[in-house]
């Protein structure tokens, strides 16, 4: 048995019968073409299309962010300057205990009676930056004389709070008019720097 083409046996076939077999040939490489190059190539296609409109997402935002850095650094070095300035506001532990000793004999140099005088718990400001050192206090005294307390406690170069502040009734003391007054005053201390 012989393999192979016989291609005088292909000269016999009808023309009709040759085109058919020829569209069919032809038909089969289309296909073949399409769903073995094609197709995949197409879908290669788009993944990158997508990915490519994510990357221009992507350097669309990243573009609006390096815009804004010089600002942020800018803005970054302004409040860093402002923080060391403030910084500079707050004492040591044994300075504030001092100026807070400072401010008793102030206002009993003013005419104020100190009723109360109790220093609280110092906390540590979860920032780190600072800690905190609250008094409570009661005084009593003409409401002038307490003003001016307060006026000079506004006018330190170090950082001291009054708050929840409190004052009585009027009474008429000694031929003066004198009300009692509570409030907290509140040190600001520098952090004890940590040795490595």
């Amino acid at each position: 048995m012989e393999l192979g083409l016989n291609f005088d046996s292909l000269r016999n076939i009808p023309p009709a019968q040759k085109y058919a077999l020829l569209g069919i040939l032809v038909g089969g490489i289309i296909a073949g073409f399409y769903y073995y190059v094609m197709e995949p190539k197409n879908l290669v296609i788009t993944n990158l299309g997508v990915e490519i409109g994510r990357l221009d997402t992507e350097i669309q935002t990243l573009t609006i962010k390096v815009a804004h850095l010089d600002e942020l650094i800018a803005a970054k070095k302004q409040l860093e300057l402002e923080l060391e300035k403030k910084k500079e506001r707050l004492p040591p532990e044994g300075e504030a205990v001092m100026l807070l000793k400072q401010l008793s004999d102030l206002g009993i140099r003013l005419g104020l009676d100190i009723k109360l005088w109790k220093p609280g718990t110092m906390a540590e400001d979860p920032s780190k930056l600072f800690i905190r050192m609250p008094v409570s206090v009661e005084v009593t005294g003409g409401y002038h004389t307490a003003a001016l307390f307060f006026d000079r406690i506004s006018k330190l170069p170090r950082i001291i709070n009054v708050s929840d502040l409190r004052m009585g009734a009027a009474k008429v003391e000694r031929d003066h008019v004198v009300i009692q007054t509570q409030f907290d005053l509140t040190a600001f201390v520098a952090p004890t720097a940590t040795k490595p």
